[in-house]
C-alpha cells in the first residue's frame, strides 16, 4: 500500500467544506489512492501528473479533489479539494503560483510522522487480513509487507498474535515508537509485547499477543483532523 499525505494548504480546503463533505474527500482518497496512487484522470496543463479525484455525496453537489503521486518516496499527496464548479480553476491558479505542491514543511512533517503512517497502513489493511486469519486459525496471514512495516496476523482461539519484523540483515528497519503505534492501533493497551520470542524462530521480530477483536467494531473509523504542528 502506498503512503498517503495531505498538504497543510489542502487542510485549509477541507476545513472550508462541510464536515461530511471533508470526511467523504478523505475517505475517497484513502480508498482509491492507497491501492492505486496513479488512478484518476490527469489534469491538462499541470506537470506531475496531477490527477482528479471524485468524491461526490449521494444526491449532493459534485465534489472534486486533486492528488499527486511522488514515486521517489512512494507517497500520494492530497493537494486540493472543493466544489466542482470552481475547484479546477483554483487548482490551475495554485499550480501557476507554485502553491499547489507539498512544501518543505509538508515533507518534514511527512518524515516525522513515520510511526503514524506505519499505524495507518496496518489499519487500512487490517480488516481483510483479520478476516483471512479468522478463516484459517493457526496460519500466519500478511497484513502489510511493502512499503514497511511488515505485519502478520495469526488467530488461535480467542487470541490474536501480531508479528512485526524490526530487523533485517542491514540492521533495524522499524523504531520502537512505530511498533508502539502499531500495538495501539491493533490492541489499544491490552496487548502483551514479547521481544524476540525464542519459540517462534523469528529472531528479528517482536510478537504482540492480545484478545481477538470483534469485526463489528474494529478497526475504528478514521476521522478528519489536522495533525498537530511541531
Amino acid at each position: 500500500m502506498t503512503d498517503l499525505a495531505i498538504t497543510a494548504r489542502c487542510w485549509a480546503d477541507l476545513a472550508a467544506l462541510p464536515g461530511e463533505v471533508a470526511e467523504r474527500v478523505v475517505t475517497a482518497f484513502e480508498e482509491r489512492r492507497g491501492l492505486n496512487p496513479e488512478h484518476g484522470e490527469a489534469m491538462k496543463g499541470i506537470a506531475g501528473p496531477v490527477r482528479t479525484l471524485h468524491a461526490d455525496l449521494s444526491g449532493g453537489r459534485s465534489v472534486r479533489a486533486a492528488t499527486w503521486y511522488d514515486r521517489s518516496r512512494d507517497v500520494c499527496w492530497l493537494l486540493a479539494a472543493g466544489w466542482h464548479d470552481d475547484v479546477y480553476a483554483r487548482i490551475q491558479q495554485l499550480a501557476r503560483m507554485g502553491e499547489l505542491w507539498p512544501t518543505a514543511t509538508d515533507s518534514a512533517n511527512f518524515e516525522a510522522d513515520a510511526p503514524i503512517r506505519a499505524m495507518e497502513r496496518v489499519v487500512r489493511a487490517a480488516r481483510a487480513a483479520l478476516e483471512s486469519a479468522m478463516a484459517s486459525p493457526g496460519t500466519e496471514v500478511p497484513v502489510t509487507t511493502s512499503p514497511p512495516p511488515e505485519v502478520y496476523f495469526r488467530v488461535d482461539g480467542d487470541t490474536l498474535s501480531v508479528r512485526v519484523p524490526i530487523f533485517d540483515e542491514r540492521g533495524p528497519v522499524l523504531s520502537r515508537r512505530a511498533v508502539a503505534a502499531i500495538q495501539a492501533a491493533v490492541f489499544g493497551d491490552q496487548a502483551l509485547l514479547v521481544e524476540f520470542p525464542p519459540e517462534s524462530g523469528y529472531w528479528h521480530s517482536v510478537l504482540m499477543v492480545g484478545p481477538l477483536p470483534s469485526l463489528d467494531s474494529w478497526p475504528p473509523p478514521s476521522q478528519v483532523s489536522q495533525p498537530a504542528q511541531p
